[in-house]
């Protein structure tokens, strides 16, 4: 005959570990998540920032009032040549308009005083400088229309040559401004 070992009752710690393992959590809670609070600081932020922008004024209007430096001054004539008397035009224009164009490296390809072009920034500042002797007391003021691509250099360099030319203010215009 055979002996059979006799049933054993299960310890405490089985019967855990087999409701462990038959477990079966239920679905998840839904987590509340309180968005109207979010949204009213988010429109409360933007009435603010809305109700305090106060957009620039006359940004393409700059008036430069470039300081006189010995060094930009043009020097004295030295030459024995007399002045003559010349008549001035009472409709000469104040106002004069330099185009500055750039290549594609943003370097100056060419510039135009009103519709002539000019070779290079010395033929520029003497025609400015010839300009401002036919004004005589009369202020003129240039405009400077310049290519988005146009480094600042050739830029700066524009302007250092009208204010050496005797230029009361250079103002900046957009590219796509005209007369």
């Amino acid at each position: 005959m055979s002996i059979a070992p006799a049933p054993t009752k299960a310890s405490p710690a089985d019967d855990g570990s087999r409701r462990a393992r038959n477990y079966r959590p239920g679905q998840p809670e839904d987590v509340y998540f309180p968005a109207a609070p979010i949204l009213d600081m988010a429109f409360q932020l933007l009435a603010f920032f809305i109700m305090t922008f106060r957009p620039p004024t006359a940004e393409t209007r700059i008036d430069l009032h470039l300081p006189a430096t010995p060094a930009a001054l043009p020097s004295a004539p030295r030459g024995m040549a007399r002045p003559t008397s010349r008549t001035v035009d009472v409709d000469l224009e104040n106002d004069v308009m330099i185009r500055a164009e750039a290549d594609d490296l943003g370097d100056l390809k060419s510039l135009r005083l009103g519709e002539a072009p000019v070779e290079d920034l010395a033929q520029l500042g003497g025609r400015l400088r010839r300009y401002v002797e036919l004004l005589g007391t009369r202020p003129m003021r240039v405009r400077l229309i310049a290519d988005d691509r146009l480094r600042y250099e050739p830029a700066a360099r524009i302007i250092a040559v009208c204010s050496s030319a005797g230029v009361a203010a250079v103002r900046l215009a957009p590219p796509g401004a005209g007369p």
